[in-house]
């Protein structure tokens, strides 16, 4: 006699769990993705554009030892979360968190040997003009690194995401602009790396 096999449903609750662990494991592969392509050396000023709980400003951090970090992001419970974990680094006087814009940063043109921002471009309104504000904060052969996962999906429509952030960087006069694409469970994530003359 055979017994008939049915397959349970998730219920909700572990299907959102399922999909929370899936987004950490990405988090994380986009945090290594970006601590990897920053080479980090010691005595460098770096900036991170939405520090968001602050576990890549801690990661970079760990690397640098000595030097300078900041980090900028709009969100007063992600400042909150990032304050918390890297209140180490902060008393140290290795890191600096800021509240608020872009432009509302206080430090002087050529300042950063590297910034670097992740997944926070798709919510850029007007992304050429944050990519002109932080090419003035570059050092001349300083690093810009922007890793995002496009809302599209199909492979056509990142490949144009792609193409439109390449000519972004390029109007705001960045040169040896590269991108990579790495495959993730919910789609290909995008890093775009470019150079200030």
């Amino acid at each position: 006699m055979q017994t008939a096999l049915y397959a349970q449903p998730l219920n909700e609750g572990v299907l959102e769990k399922v999909k929370s662990l899936l987004r950490v494991s990405e988090n994380k592969t986009i945090k290594s993705w970006i601590v990897e392509q920053l080479r980090v050396q010691p005595y460098q000023h770096i900036l991170e554009v939405g520090y968001g709980t602050g576990k890549t400003l801690f990661e970079v951090a760990k690397k640098l030892q000595i030097g300078f970090i900041a980090g900028i992001d709009d969100s007063v419970p992600m400042y909150q979360q990032s304050l918390k974990k890297n209140r180490k680094f902060i008393e140290q006087g290795l890191m600096h968190l800021h509240l608020g814009a872009i432009e509302e940063l206080p430090y002087p043109p050529q300042y950063f040997h590297n910034i670097y921002a992740g997944n926070v471009y798709t919510s850029w309104k007007e992304p050429q003009f944050k990519f002109m504000q932080l090419n003035s904060l570059l050092k001349p052969g300083g690093k810009l690194i922007t890793v995002f996962q496009p809302r599209q999906s199909s492979e056509k429509e990142i490949w144009n995401e792609a193409e439109k952030i390449l000519e972004e960087y390029a109007e705001a006069d960045f040169c040896d602009v590269r991108f990579a694409l790495r495959d993730m469970h919910s789609g290909s994530a995008i890093a775009v790396v470019g150079h200030k003359k």
